[in-house]
């Protein structure tokens, strides 16, 4: 079984990405996907929102058999390609002997908002020591740059994780640095990574459902 997770929190903030939550949840239903949508009963509220996204993650690993695959997408994120399947744009760069798969984004940075990860104990232990990293707590990425100190600090949670620099394929952007691909039609989903005003995302949501393309 496949599991497609998001953390939504927030009523206000689960209505303006409306068509992005819906979007994978009718993709996971049409490919037999599990999809699992948290919010408020996983708010950690003694860290700023997107860290609550540890508690969510690890008790979701912590209910699935080892070697299930989650792809774990942002809430931001809305399927525009919903015909192509995990199996065949993201599950095949996942080697088999890793189990954490991360994109460095159009901006040149590792990026957690799409990430396909196999369930098993380094990973469920990677994630809680991602959560002990105290000192980021109010980084302006919060738990991304959690993640990134313990690649880059230690060796081992790096030997297993697989970095590829072909974000288009599963973490496109409408943003990102000169000669990067971004989102375009026929890509498999979008990223809205880098916009902080609903409206907007409701607006850049309307105007891709209708077939536009709005690059910033």
């Amino acid at each position: 079984m496949v599991i497609i997770a998001t953390l939504a929190i927030g009523a206000d903030f689960r209505k303006s990405l409306g068509p992005a939550l819906k979007s994978k949840e009718e993709y996971a239903a049409r490919h037999g996907y599990h999809f699992v949508l948290g919010g408020e009963e996983v708010w950690d509220r003694e860290k700023p929102i997107p860290w609550s996204k540890v508690g969510f993650v690890g008790k979701l690993l912590q209910s699935l058999a080892d070697g299930e695959l989650v792809f774990l997408s942002d809430a931001d994120v809305m399927i525009t390609n919903p015909a192509l399947r995990l199996e065949d744009v993201v599950v095949p760069h996942l080697p088999a002997e890793k189990d954490l798969l991360m994109t460095i984004d159009a901006c040149g940075h590792l990026n957690s908002g799409n990430i396909l990860m196999r369930n098993g104990p380094w990973l469920r232990d990677w994630w809680r020591r991602v959560g002990e990293q105290t000192d980021l707590t109010y980084h302006i990425w919060w738990e991304n740059a959690a993640m990134i100190k313990l690649l880059e600090t230690v060796p081992g949670d790096l030997a297993m994780t697989e970095i590829t620099p072909e974000h288009w394929r599963f973490n496109a952007y409408l943003q990102g640095l000169p000669g990067q691909r971004r989102w375009e039609p026929g890509c498999f989903l979008v990223h809205f990574a880098g916009v902080y005003d609903l409206k907007r995302m409701e607006e850049l949501q309307r105007e891709i459902l209708a077939g536009g393309c709005p690059y910033f």
